[in-house]
């Protein structure tokens, strides 16, 4: 019932977006987001949207550290009101649309493409960000190589494991890992936050080094993967850990986690 009625909505001609609501002289960006819900609430969705558009445009130039906010809480919220509100839905594909030209056109390659591969996702659409990944893969081969971890989980889940194989480095991807799962553990001796952050570090790094040494299994470079294999082993000697490398050293490839 609630996909037919969003249908019969779709067929319904769209009011314009408008941009009435303007932001406050020092805007709090943290605080504009927090407030859509009340406007969905009130079924104010056109200032709701206008907050969804000026919070993805903007947040970052007040609060850098709303980064990783703008890109997971704050879409999936958009995503939300599309769902009762179409021209929501229309604004977000139109957003997704100029991140992929910014792409192709070398913009800000590294955080236009994190921001299409996140929109990508919010539309359950990552066959896009795939497609524009082999696109540039194709004919720009130096700026895929830039942005490939960040299309690596669209590419995995299509399978896309040969075309992966082209831009490992599994040396570096190793360094990187460790470097990040000791900033972790580093973290994980404030009280407050340790139990979380340590659950989260050993599933990301399981999850990392079981795809990349599934990857080079599957790419044909064995020993590399046994290297790999051997260093993870000796970093972290847990038997589940363990186990899950040797599923990997068989060339199942993971799916890619938190995405």
């Amino acid at each position: 019932m609630k996909s037919c009625l969003f249908a019969l909505l779709c067929l319904i001609p769209l009011p314009a977006f408008t941009e009435d609501w303007q932001p406050p002289e020092d805007p709090d960006p943290q605080a504009i987001l927090n407030s859509i819900r009340n406007d969905v609430q009130a079924k104010e969705y056109e200032t709701a949207l206008a907050k969804h558009v000026w919070f993805y445009e903007n947040a970052l130039k007040y609060q850098p550290g709303l980064s990783g906010v703008r890109l997971s809480f704050a879409l999936s919220y958009w995503k939300n009101l599309s769902e009762v509100y179409p021209p929501a839905l229309k604004k977000l594909k139109e957003t997704r649309d100029e991140a992929s030209r910014h792409v192709l056109d070398g913009k800000n390659i590294w955080q236009s493409f994190q921001d299409l591969a996140a929109l990508n996702r919010t539309l359950d659409e990552d066959t896009r960000t795939k497609d524009t990944f082999l696109l540039l893969h194709q004919q720009q081969p130096p700026m895929a190589k830039k942005v490939f971890l960040l299309a690596e989980p669209a590419l995995l889940k299509a399978r896309e494991y040969q075309v992966c194989g082209q831009y490992l480095e599994p040396e570096k991807s190793y360094r990187m890992m460790i470097q990040s799962r000791q900033v972790n553990q580093r973290l994980a001796k404030n009280p407050r936050i340790g139990p979380r952050i340590l659950e989260f570090s050993d599933k990301k790094f399981t999850n990392d080094t079981t795809i990349l040494v599934a990857l080079l299994v599957v790419n044909d470079r064995a020993e590399e993967a046994r290297t790999i294999a051997d260093q993870a082993r000796q970093e972290w000697k847990n038997a589940e850990f363990h186990k899950a490398l040797d599923s990997a050293l068989t060339g199942e490839v993971p799916t890619s986690w938190p995405y």
